[in-house]
Formats: C-alpha cells, structure tokens, sequence
C-alpha cells in the first residue's frame, strides 16, 4: 500500500547513517522514500535507480554495495527493501485494516439507526394527517381496484416488496434512488400516476382484414 507519509525518527536516523559518507547518506534517504511510495521492496535496477539519484550507475552500484555492506538495505528476489521501512508498512496495513473494520461496523450501525428513526417519524406523520396519507395504500375501487388515490399532492405511502415494479419506476420518475435500507417510502400522487402510465403496455395498433 503508497504511503503519502511515514513516521521517521530524527535520532534513531541520525544515528544510523553515522560514518556514511554524504552520497551515501543521501542516496539513503532517497531509496527509502522510494520504498514507501511504493508500499513495499522495489525493483533492484542500477539504471532506474541512478536516474532517480541523479548519478552515474557506476557510482549507484558503488553505494548500493556500501548500504548493503552495512545492513541498511537487503536484496530480496531482485528488489531492496529496508528491514525498518518493512515494519513500519506492516503497521500501517494493519491500522487501515482496523480503521476499515472499524468504519464498517460503525456504518452499519447508524443505517439500523436511520432506519429505526424513519420508521417511527412515518409511523408518528400517518396518524397525525390520516387523512392525507395511509398506511395501507389508498385505492379506488370503481373501475380498478389498485389504482391509487391520484388526489394532487397527495403523498403515498408504498412498500418496496408490495410492487418491486412500480417502486422502481417511481425512483425513475423521481430521478434519484430511495436509500436502499428503506423498505417503506412516501412517494407523491403525481409520481405514482407518472410511474404507472411507463409500466403501462403500449397500445396494440388495430388490424384490419
């Protein structure tokens, strides 16, 4: 995984590069911060590598023998990798892995809350305004007996598993999506009607003989 950042202690370096020389001490550094850009060992090429140090792959393949000579660096299945820089990215893997477990638990949660809370707010809304909104899905029976009440502005309370169809037809009207932990939605009249006449078949067209 690319660490942005790393923790880097100043004494703990310090001490470490003593008796380095200044080309050694910096292509140290650059090397490392290699390493955690990359999230783990990278690739043992001289060329790429004294690019990246501006020097010549003669003098790169000199300091690389130095580091490795002095345990800073290890060749692993043609890559180098810095024993320290192994843990710290060990660490953080595990910390994001937490985090993540952490979020997700947490998530889950507070949908159980939002929903338990819709749920009582629509339960609390159907008894204040019967009239307006029920909770058994107003009809009219003359003529067709599932047709909902298309009063203007009238909000319909629907179920998502009373007619999969025609919610989802209702969120295309709508142009947005219910939240999915939702079973239960106020949907206007209006919506409803408009969903209705898409799920509609089309007219056949007359034959004659």
């Amino acid at each position: 995984m690319t660490q942005p950042w790393y923790r880097r202690f100043p004494d703990n370096f310090l001490g470490g590069i003593n008796g380095m020389t200044l080309e050694e001490k910096g292509a140290y550094g650059v090397v490392i911060d290699m390493i955690y850009q990359r999230g783990g060992p990278i690739a043992d090429e001289p060329r790429y590598i004294a690019g990246i140090c501006n020097c010549s792959v003669r003098k790169w393949n000199a300091i690389r023998a130095r580091l490795i000579e002095l345990g800073k660096l290890v060749v692993i299945d043609g890559h180098l990798m810095n024993e320290r820089a192994g843990i710290e990215l060990e660490n953080a893997a595990k910390t994001a892995r937490k985090h993540a477990e952490n979020g997700a638990k947490g998530g889950e949660k507070s949908a159980e809350k939002r929903a338990a809370s819709s749920k009582n707010n629509d339960l609390a809304q159907a008894r204040l305004k019967h009239t307006r909104a029920s909770l058994h899905q107003n009809s009219i029976k003359e003529g067709n007996a599932s047709r909902d009440d298309p009063t203007d502005g009238l909000v319909l309370y629907r179920t998502r598993a009373a007619d999969e169809a025609l919610w989802l037809a209702c969120e295309e009207v709508m142009g947005e999506k219910v939240r999915p932990f939702l079973s239960k939605f106020r949907f206007p009249a209006a919506t409803v009607e408009e969903a209705r006449s898409r799920l509609a078949p089309a007219p056949q067209p007359e034959t004659t003989h």
